[in-house]
């Protein structure tokens, strides 16, 4: 990758688009929580957002160099703002989901409104259709009781035999009617059926969910079930998610600083046993320098003429100088 694009740039966009949007999100959606005060609940939320990001870093980099109590507290509330943030973001789409759920959630009430009826329909059909068949049958026992009678019979007027036919008519112009109920009734219901159906179609070709009323009909689940547990799944991926972003920038971050460069130094007893006598060289100025160290308590020590470099090395061995004189008690000074 390029000098200006390289992983830890994509981190850092990545962490600040997802920390962003988990904000707008659970921003919008305590402002719409808090109808009342919407602007001023928004600005808080803002604030506690950017704070909760700042402490987190700030936790990572200096860990170890934290006290105790300040560590525990801002653990604490970065745990509790990342709840209230998931809170938000829960509200902000469950509130969009209701927006564009309400028809269909309407006609969904009235399909199981009109299959409701349907049901009622066909029980009614169904109870018609067995006394029906009791009626039948009941007829046909009258009817051989009448052929019964009538072979028996010799004059063919038997008061008996009369009372039989009347009966039978009677139970003719039972099952007329119904048989006409039960044509009646099962228009009725395919008339709802039919009405149930249209309306589990505008529900299934809807753009907006129809793909969780596909998923609710495949797993067999209410259609607010299985849009409560998507959302919760966003939620609980979500800020978490810009919160290791953001820790991950700041891991890459610390790890490119450049480290301090640790000095170590000799350390010598006051009184060592071996004493070792350092010797110290000391390089004689070129020939081509005419200097006197005297002049250095001089106004103007140093010629127009010298250079930069020039003057640094004279300067060099004037404090070597004075160094060996003090190594060998000369107070120069």
């Amino acid at each position: 990758m390029s000098k200006f694009f390289n992983f830890k740039t994509l981190v850092s966009f990545t962490a600040l688009t997802v920390a962003g949007c988990a904000a707008l999100f659970s921003v919008t959606g305590i402002g719409t929580l808090f109808a009342g005060a919407a602007t001023a609940a928004m600005v808080m939320a803002s604030a506690l957002e950017l704070g909760k990001l700042v402490g987190i870093s700030f936790l990572y980099r200096y860990w170890s160099e934290v006290p105790k109590a300040l560590k525990s507290y801002m653990l604490v509330a970065s745990v509790v703002l990342i709840i209230i943030t998931s809170a938000g973001i829960y509200g902000y789409l469950s509130s969009a989901y209701a927006k564009v759920a309400a028809d269909p959630l309407k006609m969904n009430a009235e399909v199981q409104i009109l299959n409701s009826q349907a049901q009622t329909l066909d029980q009614e059909i169904q109870r018609k259709t067995q006394r029906l068949d009791q009626i039948i049958a009941l007829r046909g026992q009258q009817e051989n009781r009448i052929d019964n009678l009538i072979s028996k019979s010799t004059t063919g007027s038997n008061t008996t035999i009369r009372s039989a036919q009347n009966s039978l008519s009677e139970l003719n112009r039972t099952a007329t009617t119904l048989q006409r109920e039960i044509n009646q009734t099962s228009a009725q219901r395919d008339s709802l059926k039919a009405k149930s159906l249209t309306k589990e179609v505008e529900i299934n070709t809807n753009s907006d969910i129809g793909t969780f009323v596909y998923i609710s009909k495949a797993i067999g689940v209410e259609l607010d079930t299985v849009v409560k547990w998507f959302i919760l799944i966003i939620v609980l991926v979500f800020d978490p998610l810009s919160i290791c972003l953001v820790l991950a920038y700041n891991f890459l971050q610390k790890r490119d600083e450049p480290k301090e460069e640790i000095k170590t130094f000799a350390v010598y007893d006051e009184k060592p046993k071996e004493p070792v006598e350092s010797v110290i060289t000391v390089e004689p100025v070129p020939q081509s320098i005419k200097f006197d160290l005297n002049k250095l308590d001089s106004d103007d020590p140093f010629p127009q003429y010298m250079t930069k470099e020039e003057t640094e090395e004279i300067l060099d061995k004037f404090w070597l100088k004075k160094t060996m004189a003090k190594h060998r008690d000369i107070n120069i000074f």
